[in-house]
């Protein structure tokens, strides 16, 4: 019995450990797992990473984002990605494993473009702000320079004005040169002298502004007025193609109100006024009770009309093996809120990348695109203003067409403004601004080992701008007909070396060598026909009764070396060094070679890499560099030479030239010096960041025309005389208010606040005059550069009411009366005329806000601008009745000055050029609203997205201004460098009020 209990319990035994070793065996069996990897919109990840935690096994997931691998349940799979957070999974006793990838951000913000190479954001040294796809991507532009208002701390974006294909000013920290260009530097995909105007904003990935000179001065005699880097899109996975369409209504959100709107009460103040200075009165009573009864002809309304815009974007990317591909284009169709103008650009890119081995990585970028202004706002007529300014000052009791239905061509009673008929300038004119470019951009990387690469880029551009015009405002009524054609051919070439290497892990030194060479070669030649005796268009330009013609040719090179090096200790101290030496064919030999250095350390007090409280990221930069600013013409050291036609013995005229400016041999580019501190701070586990920075930064060997006195011939010469400083704060906020599974609020808050200062002029000067002259005939400048002052200062009288009934004999000691203006006047009894203004702002603001509930997101882009004013010549021009425009047309004038109602608005013609047109230019605008709907499988297809979005731009605008937007100002031709007289408004096109409708589809 006990024998048989023992081999029972022994065969018992034996069973339970054949199925112990039954069980392991089977935990331990390999299977084989099998799945795909997609992003976070379900699109397949090729390459994506596959590991068996602990081991070296792994897999790579093919094109269409499958994987296989061999593993057991006991296995944890690692899944990783560039970008995207990585994930473990145990495989248990799953053979099927799909993972969806989510984003990682704070990775993806991790690295930043700083100029012939990245860094990661927290060892960043320098002033740098970023502006991602992201931000932008819910607002529906058709301008890339649009996306940097207000969402870069440190720079301010205005424009011009409204009109389609209109330039956009930037500026990044105040404006440092007096005669020079303060744009800044461009540089798209490492290629230097870009134009934001022209780029696709689909196309645009980020956006790096480099701020500081200690950022900048790798870029040397070019980066004085900061420098953009834009990176464009590269594709990656599975292949998407991406529509996106959306049209727009457009419309001026207010007229200004005119007595054109009450024409009997025009026809009134007109009698007067022709009975103050001694005429007959123009109306009789019959006809202005005509004209009430009938009302009159509002110019300014008929020549702005309701547009309808259209805009489309197609993109293609993905990858294929180790080819990546990034293809689009776009279109856009705009009208102008402004009769008979619009703009037209169709623009088409290729970025091409390709892994060739594990060694050599190559990438061809290739862009082109076409804009054409039609009847550029900017250019007709602007000699008594633009034609915004004429129609709002033309005679209201002249109809547009005559009883056979031809223009009334000017005022039949020969008031209001003497100017052509401003529906028959703009209806009859054919304009044409023609704006060709194609650019290539070849980049090449090899891997000589682990710590050493090299990089060649070689880009080369092609730009035409082709103008063809003819007006109908000529001499005596005669059409007039001019072609201008200015090509600009540019070539790159840059030698990157790059060596890094990490000592005892505590050391990391990265050392970054430059050798680059550039040329520019720009053609220009341009005719005009003037008195054209067949009135039938632009071709019939031969018959013209006057001709005259001009050409210009003008070369830059310019050759470069660069060294910087980059020093992190323990990551947590951080120190650049740079060097650049930039030698320019402008300048005269001993003058053609500058160094430009720069120094800048961070030290991170808390690193958000071993800190997990609520101050996650606590770092501190300063930051000093040098950079300089060739701003001056090509052949700028030389003396130049003008051209006319004139009768030396009094017989025919013959041909001649006369020096316009003397040569200056010494001459050299100006040069910029900035300190940089600042502070950034993460909290919150990385949801917020804030980041401020202070600087100084002083342009010496100022650019400046110095007058040549007449016994030595008269003219001017180039200098390097004066200086200007620039000194604020840059303030950045971001914050994820909400951050739930359906619900997230995003808000980052863009605050710079610059006062500029000019600290030296030549030869003892404290004051120059500007060149932007008022119009109406008075021949007064209305800008001044005052030492001591900010640059942009307005110059005028300072307007103090009218003369009293009282003060009769006062005025009269002054040949006036009571019902004049009344101005300022020194102890000789003159009017004192100087700055009563400034146009510069001083603080800009943007607040973007990104809110998104399951499949609903809103986009909220608030702007603001402050500390400005606006010299408001269009009012002067509406109010003044001088010039061109010698009647009163303001709505106010209704109450003018009279024996029984002493009001200070004057009866009689006043100065344009003072303080009484000075107005705050201060604003708070609501620049977009959009929300969208995106449906998911749309139609039932996999991975295909469907978006309808509806949104308004420039819906409601904040301000004390009277005019159309206080953020406009106009040019009146060749007046001088437009930052010394910004906030001038002689009618600029209106900025529209948009309303738009679109879709976007992604599959």
């Amino acid at each position: 019995m006990k024998k048989q209990l023992f081999e029972f319990v022994g065969k018992c035994f034996l069973a339970g450990i054949f199925l112990a070793l039954m069980g392991f065996q089977q935990a331990n069996a390999q299977q084989t797992i099998t799945g795909t990897i997609v992003d976070e919109l379900g699109q397949p990840i090729p390459g994506a990473n596959i590991v068996i935690k602990g081991t070296t096994t792994g897999v790579v997931t093919d094109f269409d984002g499958n994987y296989s691998i061999e593993a057991s349940p006991t296995d944890e799979l690692v899944i990783s990605y560039v970008g995207y957070t990585t994930q473990n999974i145990v495989v248990g006793s799953k053979t099927t494993i799909n993972v969806n990838m989510e984003l990682d951000q704070q990775l993806l913000d991790e690295v930043v473009v700083i100029g012939y190479g990245t860094a990661k954001k927290k060892d960043v040294t320098g002033a740098v702000a970023r502006v991602s796809s992201e931000s932008f991507a819910n607002q529906p532009l058709t301008r890339v320079d649009e996306a940097l208002q207000g969402r870069a701390a440190g720079v301010t974006v205005a424009k011009a004005n409204g009109a389609p294909g209109a330039g956009i000013k930037v500026r990044i920290r105040g404006v440092n040169s007096i005669t020079g260009n303060n744009d800044p530097l461009v540089v798209i995909d490492g290629v230097l002298g870009g134009d934001l105007s022209t780029l696709n904003p689909n196309d645009i990935a980020s956006m790096d502004v480099l701020k500081d000179a200690s950022a900048t001065a790798i870029y040397g005699v070019r980066g004085s007025n900061g420098v953009i880097l834009v990176s464009t899109k590269k594709g990656s996975g599975r292949g998407k193609i991406n529509v996106d369409y959306f049209t727009a209504i457009s419309q001026v959100p207010d007229l200004l109100p005119t007595l054109a709107d009450n024409v009997g009460e025009f026809a009134r103040i007109e009698n007067i006024r022709k009975l103050s200075i001694g005429q007959n009165p123009t109306f009789t009573d019959a006809e202005i009770a005509d004209l009430e009864a009938n009302g009159g002809t509002n110019y300014q309304d008929e020549i702005l009309r309701t547009a309808v815009s259209k805009n489309l974007q197609i993109s293609a990317s993905g990858s294929e093996g180790k080819l990546r591909y990034f293809l689009s284009g776009n279109y856009r169709d705009e009208e102008g809120i402004v009769i008979n103008t619009g703009y037209q650009q169709l623009s088409l890119r290729s970025n091409l990348d390709a892994q060739i081995s594990d060694k050599l990585r190559v990438g061809l970028n290739i862009f082109g695109t076409r804009g054409e202004k039609k009847n550029n706002f900017e250019a007709l007529g602007n000699g008594q203003g633009s034609l915004m300014y004429k129609a709002n000052t033309w005679d209201p009791t002249t109809p547009i067409y005559d009883a056979n239905g031809l223009y009334n061509r000017r005022s039949l009673r020969g008031i209001a403004s003497l100017n052509l008929n401003p529906v028959l300038t703009l209806n009859e004119t054919q304009a044409s601004d023609v704006d060709e470019r194609f650019s290539a951009t070849l980049n090449t990387t090899y891997q000589f080992t682990d710590n050493f690469s090299y990089t060649m880029v070689v880009g080369a551009q092609v730009n035409n701008y082709n103008v063809q015009r003819y007006a109908v405002e000529g001499a005596d009524d005669t059409p007039d007909a001019n072609f201008s054609t200015n090509k600009y051919t540019a070539y790159q070439l840059s030698n990157i070396f790059t060596w890094q290497k990490v000592f005892s892990e505590i050391h990391d030194l990265k050392l970054t060598g430059v050798q680059e060479y550039s040329n520019s070669k720009n053609i220009s030649n341009n005719y005009n026909a003037d008195n054209l005796l067949l009135p039938n268009g632009f071709y019939f330009a031969e018959t013209a009764s006057g001709f005259s013609i001009g050409n210009n040719f003008g070369e830059r090179e310019l050759s470069s070396f660069m060294l910087r090096a980059e020093y992190i200790l323990d990551d947590n101290l951080s120190i650049t060094a740079t060097g650049r030496y930039d030698g320019t064919s402008v300048f005269r030999p001993g003058k053609k070679w500058g160094f430009f250095p720069s120094v800048a350390a961070g030290y991170s007090i808390i690193n958000p890499r071993n800190n997990s409280g609520y101050i996650n990221n606590l770092k501190l930069r300063a930051g000093w560099g040098q950079v300089g600013n060739q701003g001056v013409g090509t052949y700028g050291t030389y003396a130049n030479l003008g051209n006319n036609i004139y009768a030396y013995t009094g017989g025919a005229p013959s041909p001649g030239t006369f020096i316009t400016s003397f040569a200056n041999e010494d001459l050299t580019w100006e040069t910029t010096s900035q300190t940089n501190v600042g502070i950034d701070l993460g909290f919150n586990s990385g949801r917020g960041s804030f980041s401020v920075d202070g600087y100084k930064k002083v342009t010496s060997d100022l650019l400046l025309n110095v007058p040549v006195s007449g016994t030595n011939g008269g003219g001017n010469v180039n200098k390097n005389v004066g200086e200007v400083e620039n000194f604020g704060f840059d303030v950045a906020l971001g914050y994820d208010i909400i951050q739930t599974k359906n619900l997230n609020w995003n808000s980052n808050l863009a605050v710079s606040h610059v006062k500029n200062k000019v600290t030296q002029l030549f030869d003892g000067l404290e004051q120059i005059d500007g060149q932007y002259q008022a119009p109406g005939g008075q021949a007064r400048v209305v800008n001044i550069i005052q030492l001591g002052e900010p640059l942009g200062q307005l110059n005028g009288a300072t307007f103090l009411g009218t003369w009293k009934s009282s003060e009769a004999s006062a005025a009269a000691a002054f040949g006036k009366k009571p019902g004049d203006a009344k101005y300022l006047r020194d102890e000789n009894g003159e009017i004192v005329f100087g700055a009563i203004g400034n146009g510069t702002p001083t603080l800009t603001w943007g607040f973007n806000n990104t809110i998104s509930y399951k499949n609903w997101d809103i986009n909220i882009f608030l702007n603001g601008s402050h500390g400005f004013d606006i010299y408001n010549l269009m009012q002067a021009g509406i109010t003044g009745g001088a010039g061109d425009s010698r009647s009163f047309m303001a709505a106010d004038q209704v109450n003018q000055w009279t024996p029984s109602n002493e009001t200070d608005i004057p009866a009689t013609v006043q100065l344009f050029n003072s303080s009484r047109y000075i107005e705050k230019g201060d604003f708070v605008r609501l620049s977009n609203l959009n929300i969208g709907y995106t449906f998911k499988d749309f139609a039932g297809l996999s991975n295909t997205t469907l978006k309808l979005y509806v949104g308004g731009q420039n819906l409601f605008l904040i301000t004390d201004y009277s005019g159309y937007d206080p953020e406009l100002s106009s040019r009146r031709g060749d007046q001088g460098n437009e930052d010394v007289a910004p906030g001038i408004n002689v009618g600029a096109y209106p900025n529209p009020r948009t309303y738009t409708l679109g879709v976007k589809v992604g599959f």
